[in-house]
């Protein structure tokens, strides 16, 4: 599997195709697979994206490659989709795109259908963005069986500015 990365240096990014085949490759590797050790006590399981920070995150970061990791982030949940046994069918399983945190972003499964609504809320909530679709904003192409759903909160820094964060499921958002 590939590793997550900070950089802390801002060194131009070198073997961009070579860092985004290895994303898709990662996306692949997800085909047929479905975790067998969860349980219901587990609450949730997750993988953060494996990515070099700037390749998601600052001047660096074009939209093409945030688009390209989105893709490919919700590739590998459909893959968990498909290959979720029968046991798990409870589970749900969500990709969340986290903008412009974007290193932030990951795949989880739920194994409580309420730890599920508890991170994300139903449509009518007031933190659900109605208005706008990243999927379509972006040319995501969503796999057969899921959804979009995005959340919009507001965060306070320790200066005191605001900054406004979207958090976009995609997969089985009820």
């Amino acid at each position: 599997m590939s590793k997550r990365r900070l950089a802390l240096s801002n060194k131009k990014i070198r073997n961009i195709p070579r860092r985004l085949k290895a994303l898709a490759t990662w996306a692949s590797n997800f085909e047929g697979y479905f975790p067998d050790d969860l349980t219901r006590e587990d609450k949730y399981c997750n993988w953060k994206i494996p990515v070099l920070t700037t390749l998601v995150e600052g001047k660096q970061a074009t939209h093409a490659m945030r688009k390209e990791c989105a893709q490919q982030m919700i590739n590998a949940a459909g893959h968990l989709l498909q290959a979720r046994t029968a046991e798990a069918i409870d589970s749900r399983i969500v990709a969340n795109i986290c903008i412009p945190d974007m290193f932030s972003s990951e795949i989880c499964i739920y194994t409580q259908l309420d730890y599920h609504r508890c991170h994300i809320p139903p449509a009518h909530d007031e933190s659900c963005i109605i208005d706008k679709s990243l999927a379509a904003e972006w040319g995501l192409v969503l796999p057969r069986g899921m959804k979009e759903r995005g959340i919009s909160f507001s965060v306070e820094d320790d200066d005191g500015e605001i900054f406004v964060l979207e958090r976009w499921n995609f997969g089985e958002v009820d």
